[in-house]
């Protein structure tokens, strides 16, 4: 790499100067030399990772002729070129140029092997075009791999997918194209009070409406009553923190903020409560099967429970649109207040800005 090889001349001076001394300096020079040495290592295994070769091409083939290749480069581009005769003897003419006419590289009567760095002056069509006119078998491979400077031209479709000697004009565009996904935990829940049957004099009903947000791809959920909520959130601080302890929820990929969520986002980790105190029934319904439930009548429901005090469950359906939770309460004399927590985990598609060439239509 052209931009490494400044800093490796100045260490082979270092080395030099330092055989140079004395004994007393050779030892403190090879501990400078160490340190300068870790230095450049290091930065430069940075500047590596942050600027990874990308493959481009791989292509093996019986050359007869001219063969003509093209790719769509940045500006700034790396391009490593790499060919290799595998049988033969020789290629007449090795070319690479900008579209139409911009050489920038050209070689003759090519022997077995021909490695070379390429810069591309500007973000375009560049051909590969590799000629052969000799007698005898001849079998060749190429490979091209860029190295992006500019991280504005980093994302580059480098494919040429038309007929460019028969339409050579295009333009540079810009395209939206997936680029993972992002998870996060949305945390939701409130408070509802469900009143007491007292002899058919109130309701007994109530509910608790919620909406999943957009990609959500599954959730957890917490019902609590009364005083077994102080209980259970005490549990969820103990057990967030031991877990948190052990680095397990990190492995995740995100920082949850409460032992549900570690929860909902699939790791094992034990929520279960004591089944003492006031009891609520409850049932996972839609907006469809909501008023049959309050009223009394036949519903369909997603999950139901007779009489819980606390519940925790993990869900992955469904996972999207209006929901209720549907309470009945099973006092007679008292209203119970019942807490719903819901950690919703949401996996949502991220984009980037994607370059390439567009043909100009004639």
């Amino acid at each position: 790499m052209k931009h490494f090889e400044y800093p490796l001349f100045i260490i082979c001076q270092f080395f030099t100067c330092a055989q140079q001394r004395g004994t007393a300096a050779d030892s403190r020079g090879r501990s400078t030399m160490k340190r300068f040495f870790f230095l450049f290592l290091l930065f430069s295994t940075g500047a590596f990772a942050q600027n990874s070769p990308v493959a481009v091409a791989d292509q093996t083939f019986r050359i007869n002729g001219v063969h003509e290749f093209a790719y769509a480069f940045a500006e700034g581009d790396q391009i490593e070129l790499s060919i290799h005769l595998i049988a033969g003897r020789q290629l007449k003419s090795v070319e690479f140029f900008q579209y139409p006419d911009r050489m920038l590289f050209r070689s003759y009567e090519l022997d077995t092997l021909l490695h070379k760095t390429i810069s591309a002056p500007q973000t375009g069509m560049y051909i590969l075009r590799l000629t052969e006119t000799g007698m005898g078998k001849k079998i060749c491979r190429f490979t091209l791999q860029r190295t992006p400077t500019l991280p504005a031209n980093a994302r580059l479709d480098t494919r040429i997918s038309w007929d460019w000697k028969q339409n050579g004009q295009y333009e540079i565009a810009q395209r939206q194209t997936p680029n993972g996904t992002k998870t996060e935990v949305v945390s939701l829940g409130g408070k509802v009070t469900v009143g007491a049957f007292k002899f058919g004099a109130q309701r007994s009903t109530n509910a608790y409406q919620f909406t999943l947000p957009p990609f959500t791809r599954q959730w957890a959920y917490r019902i609590t009553v009364g005083q077994a909520t102080q209980e259970a959130r005490r549990k969820d601080s103990e057990k967030m923190s031991a877990a948190l302890k052990t680095g397990a929820a990190k492995v995740l990929g995100y920082e949850p903020t409460s032992a549900l969520a570690i929860y909902a986002l699939g790791m094992a980790i034990d929520l279960s409560q004591s089944g003492s105190g006031q009891a609520v029934e409850y049932a996972l319904v839609d907006a469809n099967n909501l008023k049959a439930y309050l009223d009394g009548k036949k519903y369909d429901t997603y999950l139901y429970q007779a009489a819980v005090s606390a519940d925790v469950q993990r869900r992955y359906s469904p996972l999207e649109g209006a929901l209720y939770f549907g309470l009945r309460n099973k006092n007679w004399i008292d209203d119970i207040d019942v807490n719903i927590d819901i950690e919703a985990v949401t996996e949502t598609p991220q984009y980037s800005v994607e370059l390439y060439l567009a043909p100009l239509r004639p």
